[in-house]
């Protein structure tokens, strides 16, 4: 058993949340329906990730022969419920990969293999219980083997990967994502569903929280759940609480166990007709994410191609219904200044795919809408785990001259700077530009506060022109920032944070109808969440930890290039 004093997850300073008992560890307390509060060891909560974890649990074969051992005669009281819930995630993934090969880990009595099987699944399942794996074998007639993930083979690739109420299990949380992501086929969708201890719920009940259990060895909060899955290239979809149905017994006996004034009434509903009824509701307090291996699709005649240069400079265009506008910008790219050129569409209805691969892009599609923020999260994840030195992002509206992309990378390629930002007030001519009115004085007005908030001196902070280091990227959980607008001035945080070397340069702008959509009501409510930002920026300065302010949880990936020069520098 392991006391260490820093994070199994991101290696930062733990400190004690919770103190348990120290009844030790026994295969009948791990058993799922064993909600009972305070058995669990010493709780520590991570000051960097926010990951609350168990050190002293057992790990690698002793943890395995643990859940081996351990059985739980009360889980199938509750078939029909679980059957439900199970139903309820199936149609959650049907919305993406209706059909085709399913890997369920952890699959317990493989009620959830079941009900993908009548739907028209191939199934396949690993279950390390040894009771558990054998009602699904010989009940049910599903194939599930007992043994545990880092052992699974397959060559073919699965189109559904699901990992529900077993991340928080495992010894090694990242390693079994890695893994789940190279097990799944292109297009596939790993489906997790985990407690969140960040939840207003978990806070709520304290340590009386039901995911404070004997066998949690690490309970991920939501924010740095989606940076684990997003780090080595997952494309999330949906994150959404999870609705679990149980009778209406089993939900007021799990209260009963943290609430005197409850035990009488969950006496007399466990002899009562009422008790049976079904109850479908959400907590609040458990995560259903949806995550997937995404591709990018390769343009048929590349409008960028490799250079041959040592630094490498990827150029990503986050787009949303942009088919009109990028022919202008492809005309105007210089292709001689980049190595790439990557598009993301965030599932537009038009043809901004279709329309970008003719022009020359390659293309990464989202499955589902999420938003400005979380498209640049792709960009430059894309382009950091495809080799890029430095990423420099145009906007797919035409709204900015993609002639100056040679202009914003050199300062960066010189070692100048860490992040250039194209500046529309530097030489201010943005109404001349077309920029609205009342734009330009909102404009002003945040970066004068920003300004002030950050202690810098910028001529404008919401330019959506902007070239990055991959180094000074891969050193911020950008990862944790908002999927909207406001990722920008997150991120201006971070800059700010990590002091890095900003460098502006003028840029000129173009306002036209299908570069200037955002309404008015938009930017008051990002104008609003900025200050937000400028408040919690400072606050942190006080010693009130931000999350997104710390290292990150996980770093991503170097492509092989670079792990090749590492490990011969290394011998």
């Amino acid at each position: 058993m392991s006391t260490r004093s820093d994070c199994g997850i991101c290696s930062g300073p733990v400190r004690l949340r919770y103190r348990g008992g120290d009844s030790g560890s026994e295969s009948r307390r791990f058993s799922p329906t064993n909600h009972r509060p305070g058995e669990h060891g010493d709780l520590y909560v991570c000051r960097q990730c926010g990951t609350v974890q168990q050190p002293r649990l057992p790990a690698g074969r002793r943890l395995h022969d643990l859940y081996r051992g351990m059985r739980d005669d009360a889980y199938l009281s509750e078939e029909a419920g679980r059957r439900a819930t199970a139903r309820r995630l199936l149609d959650l993934i049907g919305r993406y990969v209706p059909a085709g090969r399913l890997l369920d880990v952890g699959c317990g009595h493989g009620l959830l293999l079941d009900e993908a099987r009548r739907r028209g699944y191939e199934v396949r399942g690993i279950e390390l219980s040894a009771t558990a794996a054998a009602y699904a074998r010989d009940v049910l007639g599903v194939d599930v083997e007992e043994r545990p993930l880092d052992e699974l083979e397959d060559d073919e690739g699965f189109a559904v990967i699901v990992l529900a109420d077993v991340l928080e299990h495992l010894d090694d949380p990242v390693a079994a994502i890695e893994r789940c992501r190279g097990l799944l086929a292109p297009d596939g969708v790993l489906c997790v569903v985990t407690p969140d201890p960040a939840s207003p719920t978990a806070r709520l009940a304290g340590r009386r929280w039901w995911g404070y259990l004997p066998g949690h060895t690490y309970l991920l909060p939501r924010r740095t759940l989606r940076e684990l899955l997003s780090v080595p290239g997952l494309v999330l979809s949906k994150d959404e609480p999870l609705v679990r149905t149980f009778s209406l017994r089993y939900w007021v006996q799990g209260l009963a166990e943290r609430s005197d004034l409850t035990r009488r009434l969950a006496a007399r509903l466990a002899r009562s007709p009422l008790g049976g009824l079904p109850v479908s509701l959400s907590l609040g307090d458990e995560r259903v994410v949806l995550a997937h291996r995404v591709e990018p699709i390769p343009a048929p005649e590349p409008l960028v191609r490799d250079r041959g240069y040592e630094t490498k400079v990827h150029i990503v265009l986050p787009a949303y219904q942009a088919e009109l506008t990028i022919p202008q910008v492809a005309a105007s790219l210089p292709s001689h200044a980049a190595d790439r050129a990557l598009l993301v569409d965030d599932a537009s209805a038009d043809e901004t795919t279709t329309v970008a691969l003719r022009e020359g892009f390659d293309v990464v599609t989202h499955p589902a809408n999420r938003g400005y923020g979380a498209n640049q999260k792709t960009c430059y994840t894309r382009a950091a785990l495809d080799g890029a030195d430095v990423v420099v992002m145009v906007h797919a509206d035409n709204q900015y001259d993609p002639a100056l992309v040679a202009e914003m990378v050199r300062p960066i390629e010189r070692g100048a700077a860490d992040v250039v930002i194209g500046s529309r007030l530097l030489q201010d001519h943005t109404i001349a530009g077309g920029m609205p009115r009342w734009k330009w004085l909102g404009n002003r007005l945040l970066t004068w506060i920003e300004n002030r908030g950050f202690r810098r001196r910028l001529s404008e902070y919401h330019t959506g022109y902007r070239a990055f280091s991959v180094d000074f990227l891969r050193s911020i959980p950008f990862h944790r920032n908002s999927d909207g607008f406001v990722f920008d001035q997150e991120i201006f945080a971070q800059i700010v944070a990590r002091d890095a070397r900003v460098v502006e340069l003028p840029i000129p702008t173009r306002y036209f109808l299908e570069a200037s959509s955002v309404s008015f009501m938009t930017s008051v409510s990002y104008g609003l969440r900025t200050l937000y930002v400028l408040a919690r920026f400072r606050l942190s300065e006080r010693g009130r930890d931000w999350t997104l302010l710390q290292p990150p949880a996980a770093e991503i990936p170097a492509p092989a290039r670079e792990r090749d020069v590492a490990a011969l520098e290394r011998s």
